[in-house]
């Protein structure tokens, strides 16, 4: 008998102990796994604002691959197939998405190639969107590669950058967003003018001067385009630095503050001998190239696409990197690679690959891929999108890796900034094994082909609280929060409060949020922000300190969402007001002052 159970015992110990040294799971079963075709970029997205995060992965290499969308039902995906975005049937490459109408829901851009058109869809809300056929952003024809939200001029309204391949003319392509869902083509400046095989494009504050620069990766043996923001929509070129010194066959780039000493630093993929480039930043368009370590060093691959994640949440950022379209002369295995960031264990910023799990050890072409908590467990889970002509499936893998690291993801909604907070940093502040550490992380659209997820996720190690919160919104200003609670999912509005998903979902019987107005004092105009969690209807009032009604502001029904209302009190004398905001039987007022 005993002879029997002994080797069961240590059978099912083996089992085990190789299940916990798997740091993700594969989820074969699930309808992202199981879809196949000519995946691109991939995106984790909030479309339908239910608090979690859905899947977008792009189509392409040949005619008839449509987009895929799969909404999240509580960590079980839902293929969509009835919405425009998912029946185009184009050869789709980058996408990215943004609230470009600041409508408080986040709208999408695909670019195609093979000389079709690009297309914006605006989300409706519901999970509906409409195709905006009239756009300008459609009706150019080119070899797209990429495209890449972002608000260049600094207005509230997120613009649109688009890199070209291939062609006659294959200039890269800025649209200015003019409101009301407008856009105009910017045909002038450094940044559209120049004609190179352009593949992924990243707006990022290099130089902390809150103005988004342009960063475009070029391939088959071409420096990449650096472009500094001057202000007021004008750019120039940077060219005396590592990091557009180095030619390559570069695919995309990823920023990220892997070494914790407040900046954004670069990875840039190469396809080939050259290994990646890794770049550290030392300020003022000054950067330092990086040549120890695996990261930069392992053996030659095929790099399409990279992502900064801290995926084990103890600190500091990680670093993720597909592979794809080898020769058939290349013999080595064709695998995606982890690295692990050992900044926070060893006090030295270092990277070690990591070999053993599924994830990298999946055989395959991965174009695009992004980080996401999609079970909002407080880990980053991936999805890659799988290509090339042998149909092969997209794959989902689920991080399992439980070491009792905290963590917090957060979202950010702009007022003054644009709604998606495109541009605005968040930097977290924590004690972390004895050790003060700062991190920080900015909001940023799709980066090439992948990794884009307008929800920050920061790892905080054994961290027993966060001792201070700064968002830096694009606008410039900055909001601080301290002795924030961990393990938690929090949104922050700008000028407003922190409200954790699970805060927000209690809200639901108070059916609103009345926020301070802001500025307040004020002289002559403030804006009043509000958001339903239902379908109400709403009757916004202003009074004097009489009781005395001076003007309606808002009197419709309204759906579920975030509001704002600018007042103007430029006909008023100076003194104490009280707005007042109805909803239904349900009301609530606040004290604002005028002072001229």
């Amino acid at each position: 008998m005993k002879t029997t159970i002994f080797p069961i015992i240590l059978t099912l110990l083996l089992l085990t102990t190789e299940a916990f040294s798997q740091d993700f799971i594969k989820l074969t079963g699930s309808v992202v796994s199981i879809d196949s075709g000519a995946g691109r970029s991939v995106n984790w997205i909030d479309y339908d604002s239910d608090n979690d995060l859905d899947l977008f992965i792009s189509n392409g290499y040949r005619y008839g691959d449509d987009n895929l969308l799969y909404r999240n039902d509580n960590g079980t995906f839902v293929r969509i197939f009835d919405q425009p975005l998912v029946n185009d049937s184009l050869p789709s490459d980058g996408s990215s998405w943004g609230d470009y109408d600041n409508d408080g829901d986040p709208d999408l851009c695909v670019v195609n190639w093979w000389n079709q058109i690009n297309l914006l869809y605006s989300n409706n809300g519901n999970g509906n969107f409409t195709f905006q056929s009239s756009s300008i952003i459609c009706n150019q024809p080119s070899n797209s590669e990429t495209c890449n939200w972002g608000d260049y001029d600094s207005d509230g309204l997120i613009d649109l950058y688009v890199t070209n391949s291939f062609g006659t003319n294959h200039r890269n392509f800025l649209y200015k967003n003019m409101g009301g869902g407008n856009f105009v083509k910017i045909d002038t400046g450094i940044a559209v003018s120049e004609i190179g095989n352009a593949r992924g494009m990243n707006w990022v504050d290099i130089d902390g001067d809150s103005m988004l620069d342009i960063f475009v990766c070029r391939e088959e043996g071409r420096t990449p385009y650096l472009y500094k923001n001057n202000g007021k929509g004008y750019f120039t070129k940077i060219t005396n630095t590592p990091l557009t010194s180095n030619a390559g066959d570069c695919w995309s780039s990823s920023w990220g503050d892997y070494d914790n000493d407040g900046d954004l630093d670069a990875l840039v993929t190469n396809r080939g001998s050259q290994g990646n480039f890794l770049y550290r930043n030392d300020g003022n368009f000054t950067f330092t190239q990086i040549t120890d370590g695996p990261l930069v060093n392992d053996p030659s691959g095929y790099s399409a696409c990279s992502g900064w994640g801290d995926y084990d949440n103890d600190g500091d950022l990680d670093m993720f990197i597909t592979q794809a379209y080898v020769p058939p002369t290349y013999t080595q295995k064709v695998v995606n690679r982890l690295y692990k960031n050992l900044l926070i264990e060893t006090g030295s910023p270092s990277f070690q690959r990591i070999t053993d799990g599924v994830l990298v050890n999946d055989s395959g072409y991965s174009y695009g891929f992004a980080w996401g908590d999609y079970d909002n467990d407080g880990d980053l889970d991936v999805a890659t999108a799988n290509t090339f002509g042998e149909n092969q499936k997209n794959a989902l893998y689920k991080n399992e890796l439980s070491n009792g690291n905290k963590w917090i993801n957060i979202k950010c909604v702009g007022t003054f900034t644009n709604k998606s907070a495109i541009g605005s940093k968040v930097r977290v502040k924590a004690n972390i094994n004895g050790n003060s550490v700062w991190q920080m992380q900015e909001i940023d659209g799709q980066s090439g082909y992948c990794g884009q997820n307008l929800i920050l996720h920061f790892g905080l190690g054994n961290a027993t609280v966060i001792d201070s919160l700064i968002v830096e919104w694009h606008s410039k200003t900055d909001q601080i929060f301290t002795d924030v609670a961990l393990n938690q999912s929090v949104t922050i509005t700008e000028n407003g409060v922190i409200i954790s998903i699970d805060e927000k979902k209690t809200m639901v019987g108070k059916n609103f949020e009345l926020f301070q107005n802001y500025p307040n004092p004020f002289n002559p105009a403030t804006v009043i922000r509000y958001s339903l969690f239902e379908n109400r209807f709403v009757s916004l009032k202003i009074f004097d300190e009489l009781g005395k009604e001076i003007r309606t502001l808002v009197n419709a029904n309204q759906r579920e969402g975030s509001y704002e209302v600018k007042f103007n009190g430029d006909n008023l004398p100076s003194g104490i007001y009280y707005y007042k905001l109805f909803a239904d039987e349900f009301f609530e007022t606040k004290k604002m002052i005028l002072v001229k």
